[in-house]
């Protein structure tokens, strides 16, 4: 399974980026069996409609999108039968029509609204979450 997260703006702390960091290495180190590779990456509008564009599954994260916990995160995860996941976090103006319209899933972490860099934080975090459940690793306690 590849996995990429896409975001529209930059993770403006240290204290962020480190965070960040943290999961993503993470996912790497006890993951690489279950994801491999998993990127993250700073886009523009234009190489996110690019990206839309591919078969990958698209999933775009939005306020009104569906809630999942995170067994149900795993599960969409791993039970799914495309080779790559996209996440995408929109700019503050949210995600188009037209981009709505190429998503597989719309996704809501929450219903508040959240700063980019916190959205990245949560969704690598359920990430690894959801390859330790996957794994049976102690991490997420059921």
């Amino acid at each position: 399974m590849k996995i990429q997260v896409l975001y529209l703006d930059k993770l403006r702390f240290k204290s962020e980026k480190i965070l960040a960091d943290t999961f993503l290495e993470r996912i790497q180190g006890s993951a690489k069996k279950l994801i491999d590779p998993i990127i993250t990456k700073q886009i523009t509008i234009k190489e996110m409609d690019q990206e839309l564009d591919k078969s990958n599954l698209n999933v775009l994260l939005d306020e009104k999108g569906k809630y999942l916990n995170s067994v149900e995160f795993a599960d969409f995860i791993f039970n799914t039968s495309h080779k790559k996941i996209s996440f995408f976090i929109g700019s503050t103006l949210g995600f188009s029509d037209k981009a709505k319209e190429k998503a597989g899933l719309l996704l809501s972490i929450s219903p508040m609204t959240l700063t980019h860099s916190f959205a990245t934080i949560i969704l690598l975090e359920q990430i690894y979450r959801a390859t330790t459940i996957k794994m049976n690793h102690p991490y997420h306690k059921i």
